[in-house]
């Protein structure tokens, strides 16, 4: 029971204090619709000045495969739909490029229509590019009524004018495509040139090599033919020592041979003037005897005569020399005989009476004048009568007018004997004369192109809630007035 009165007390007590609050709130009903009032009204004059904002926005994804196909006919280009899409969205990013393409374009006049003083251009330019957003995928993304295989980015700015914001939004998006094609086409040459660079340092390495190598090559074929005319050489001098030894010997076996023969017929010539001397001593003798008898029988003197008168009757032959029938002594006579003696005593050679020394001292001339002994003591060369150097000498001349070493010493230019410059060379025409127009070709897709929309906030919203929030505010400041307000009813 006590409890319910309680209860009672407390309800009566809180209906006492929100009559009092409604009391104070009517006492200061006056201060609370001014308050309200003027807040709404400058919401009002707010909202009436207030200039619309619009959105720009334009959404893309990476390159369709065709452009990436024609990018990658660059010759030292090997680029994938997220290498090209990424250094796109690198160059998009670029606030230098944001800037590059407001300045050029000159849009300082477009967004700034009415010609505001602007006291700090870079500032200005600095705010219009803060407002560009680089947007990530959405999910769901529809595009004419297909749901997107491949979630696209978007690329937003703010502005106060629509047509400006587009503008600037479409050559931003065009520009970093173009810039990022242009950097794609710029390495290519790079490379190119790099590579056109190195295939040169590789041709003249090739070169450089195949000259040393020819060089080395001519170098070997010299020494194998220096050796080579060495060996002959020295064949060619061991035929001729063997050709003059032979010589010689044959020289020393016809000396020899002459030497024999010479001995021989100085044998049969000391033989025959032995036999000549001991014939002319024995007839001495004889004659000697035969002189004695004839002295002795008184045959003075010849008698050529008595028988040349009996010539007639007699068969006698008076012929010296030969055999005749009658004794010297009665033929020659004491006187004759003498005489004949006296001869075969003073003569001194019995050479001229030997008629085989004429044979035999032609003999000893022929052997002491050989024509063949003389000819070889005065052959100064055999070199004619080796009949082997006539191949060497060949030998030596094939080797002298080498055709292959007059053929290397000859070549002014390696390079048609270069297998691998003719891919290098068919790879350097193919880098300096591939031309490819990329004119066509983009590094994204565009999903959408700048579209702008109004993001101002609602007129009528603001001056709404600038009226709910300035009542609030009045009433929360009326009764804290109210609440100040000191008690009349407790004097103290």
């Amino acid at each position: 029971m006590q409890q319910s009165k309680q209860e009672a007390h407390i309800y009566q007590e809180d209906e006492i204090d929100l009559r009092a609050i409604f009391n104070s709130l009517v006492a200061r009903r006056f201060l609370i619709a001014g308050l309200t009032g003027f807040v709404t009204v400058l919401a009002i004059l707010y909202a009436l000045n207030l200039v619309p904002i619009y959105k720009a926005s334009s959404s893309f994804t990476s390159p369709v495969k065709s452009s990436v196909v024609n990018i990658n006919k660059l010759i030292n280009t090997n680029e994938t739909k997220s290498s090209v899409f990424a250094s796109f969205l690198t160059i998009m990013s670029s606030q230098d490029l944001h800037r590059e393409v407001f300045i050029e374009n000159d849009l300082l006049t477009k967004f700034n229509k009415d010609n505001n003083p602007i006291d700090n251009v870079d500032k200005f330019i600095e705010g219009v590019i803060s407002s560009i957003k680089i947007n990530r995928p959405q999910l769901n993304v529809k595009e004419e009524g297909f749901y997107l295989t491949e979630k696209p980015y978007s690329i937003s700015i703010n502005g106060y004018d629509p047509e400006a914001i587009s503008n600037y939004l479409h050559l931003l998006i065009t520009r970093a495509d173009t810039k990022n094609i242009l950097e794609i086409i710029k390495l290519n040459q790079q490379k190119t040139s790099i590579r056109l660079s190195q295939i040169a340092i590789e041709r003249k390495m090739l070169l450089k090599k195949s000259k040393q190598d020819r060089l080395n090559q001519i170098e070997r074929i010299k020494e194998e033919d220096g050796q080579k005319l060495r060996e002959i050489n020295d064949k060619i001098e061991a035929l001729k020592t063997k050709a003059k030894q032979g010589r010689l010997n044959q020289i020393e076996r016809i000396k020899e041979e002459d030497g024999q023969k010479l001995r021989e017929i100085n044998d049969r010539i000391n033989r025959a003037r032995y036999k000549a001397k001991e014939d002319r001593l024995n007839k001495i003798a004889v004659l000697t005897a035969s002189a004695k008898l004839a002295k002795s029988l008184q045959m003075i003197d010849n008698n050529f005569k008595l028988i040349n008168d009996n010539e007639s009757k007699s068969d006698l032959t008076i012929s010296i020399g030969e055999s005749m029938d009658l004794p010297e002594w009665y033929f020659y006579g004491e006187k004759a005989l003498l005489q004949r003696i006296k001869l075969l005593s003073s003569r001194t050679s019995d050479d001229p009476f030997i008629p085989e020394l004429v044979a035999l001292k032609n003999q000893i001339n022929e052997i002491q004048n050989n024509n063949l002994l003389q000819t070889l003591q005065a052959r100064q060369d055999d070199s004619p009568f080796i009949p082997e150097l006539v191949a060497l000498k060949n030998q030596i001349n094939e080797i002298q007018n080498n055709n292959l070493l007059q053929t290397l010493q000859a070549r002014q230019d390696d390079s048609p004997f270069i297998p691998e410059l003719v891919a290098l060379n068919l790879e350097k025409d193919r880098l300096e004369l591939t031309k490819l127009n990329l004119s066509n070709t983009n590094s994204i897709h565009i999903v959408s192109p700048a579209k702008v929309s109004n993001i101002s906030r609602n007129k009528n919203l603001i001056v709404l809630l600038a009226f709910i929030v300035s009542f609030i505010i009045s009433i929360f400041l009326a009764l804290i007035m109210n609440a100040l307000k000191p008690d009349e009813s407790n004097p103290t």
